[in-house]
């Protein structure tokens, strides 16, 4: 059961599963428990995101005054828009990468790659490689300190 919790747990947030799964879990489980319930984050939301997506597009389009021929608004640029436009371009995918398991969790930013970075072709491969690096220094940070604060060895 422990292991079923864990792998749900990191597959939403991965940082905050870490301290939970030392407690009850080996390194080695510990590690291959969060990766696989991270990979299995991403490829689920970022399905869901895709499906999101799409319908999305379909209502917007349905609804849309081009299709009724009646002159649509200006885009409106609120100070919301300018400042994710300008995170995006400053961070861009690299960002999303290094930051996906230490501020954004896994559903965010698969719906943020799913939705701006359609053109890269490993993007998922990359997503799950910075969550596999993570992991590791998440696993030795949480295993020495827990090592240090109950004076028993976890490796």
């Amino acid at each position: 059961m422990d292991y079923i919790f864990i792998v749900l747990l990191s597959s939403f947030k991965f940082a905050f599963t870490f301290p939970i799964a030392l407690a009850r879990l080996s390194y080695t489980e510990t590690l291959i428990f969060t990766n696989m319930g991270g990979i299995l984050g991403v490829y689920v939301f970022s399905g869901f995101s895709e499906l999101l997506l799409i319908g999305w597009n379909k209502i917007t389009n349905f609804f849309s005054r081009k299709k009724t021929g009646i002159a649509y608004k200006k885009k409106i640029f609120t100070k919301y828009n300018r400042r994710l436009v300008r995170i995006k371009n400053k961070y861009g995918f690299p960002g999303i990468v290094i930051l996906n398991p230490v501020l954004l969790s896994i559903p965010v930013s698969s719906f943020l790659v799913v939705r701006y970075y359609k053109h890269i072709k490993l993007k998922y491969l990359y997503l799950i490689a910075g969550l596999v690096s993570w992991s590791l220094i998440y696993t030795f940070f949480y295993g020495y300190l827990y090592e240090i604060l109950f004076k028993t060895p976890v490796f």
